[in-house]
């Protein structure tokens, strides 16, 4: 398969990778596989919340190419030099996170199905400011109360899921809709601080399975900016974990399907490693 030379234009700069593309695909055909594998791989390109995707031949002032024809047929050679951009607007131009939100909600739709007895999804809604998935987890056990050993439980959760209006640029976020005790859920507004720190190959299977697994004390990051329940931490450190109190017993939701025999992942870091095979070198 030739190989193309290929500059993307990330949120930390310039990304050079050698691209395979074969000569009979179409670029529109290849450049969703490639963004998806850019992403797994840490990286996102620039401005795709508010413009157009472009590939240009010879450099960034070259000649732009067009995305429904195949490389030879623009003249294009292997080894060339192209580069990946998006051209930004002030406004519009929010097709790629349009397409990006109802991928997240196709893979919600595929969680819910592997996961009938334990997720519920309630619905969607879309704004100015946002897009927001609802979704109701049941059989996951999760402390709502706690003082000592006096803990009170609740096995059904609503969440909403927020994606920004500058997603993906931003991360998607996470709230609560019932009380639950946690160092790392702010109580005023039970936001759910899901991330470490951004990393674009997030998606909604992450945010679920993480919010399902903090309910349970089977996550807690106690380093000082991700607390945000100071009184939580204090139980935790001092009596619930000592005591053995937490974790809470709990069903992992599954993440994944059999199809002919194989393992497919919902989750994109172990999806990219059952490839069979990777376009960037």
């Amino acid at each position: 398969m030739p190989k193309y030379q290929v500059y993307f234009d990330t949120v930390e700069g310039e990304k050079k990778y050698d691209v395979d593309i074969d000569d009979h695909e179409r670029l529109e055909d290849v450049l969703g596989d490639v963004i998806q594998e850019l992403q797994e791989n840490g990286h996102m390109l620039g401005g795709v919340s508010t413009g157009d995707l472009k590939v240009v031949w010879g450099g960034k002032e070259g000649r732009e190419l067009d995305l429904s024809q195949t490389l030879p047929e623009q003249q294009v050679r292997p080894n060339d030099v192209l580069r990946v951009l998006v051209e930004t607007y002030d406004a519009g131009g929010a097709s790629l996170r349009t397409e990006r939100i109802e991928r997240e909600w196709a893979l919600l739709e595929r969680l819910r199905d592997l996961n009938p007895e334990m997720l519920e999804v309630q619905g969607r809604t879309s704004s100015p400011a946002d897009d927001q998935f609802r979704v109701r987890l049941m059989r996951s056990p999760g402390v709502e109360r706690a003082r000592d050993k006096d803990i009170r439980v609740r096995r059904t959760h609503v969440l909403r899921i927020v994606f920004p209006r500058f997603y993906p640029d931003v991360p998607t976020e996470c709230f609560a809709e019932e009380p639950l005790f946690h160092p790392n859920i702010r109580p005023e507004t039970m936001f759910i601080c899901l991330w470490e720190e951004t990393n674009p190959r997030e998606n909604i299977i992450q945010a679920v399975a993480r919010a399902q697994a903090m309910a349970a004390y089977r996550m807690v990051n106690m380093s000082g900016p991700h607390v945000m329940n100071p009184a939580a931490a204090d139980w935790y450190t001092k009596y619930a974990r000592p005591h053995g109190v937490v974790p809470l017993g709990w069903d992992e939701l599954k993440v994944y399907e059999i199809r002919d025999g194989r393992v497919d992942w919902l989750e994109p870091g172990r999806s990219l490693a059952s490839r069979s095979a990777s376009r960037l070198r």
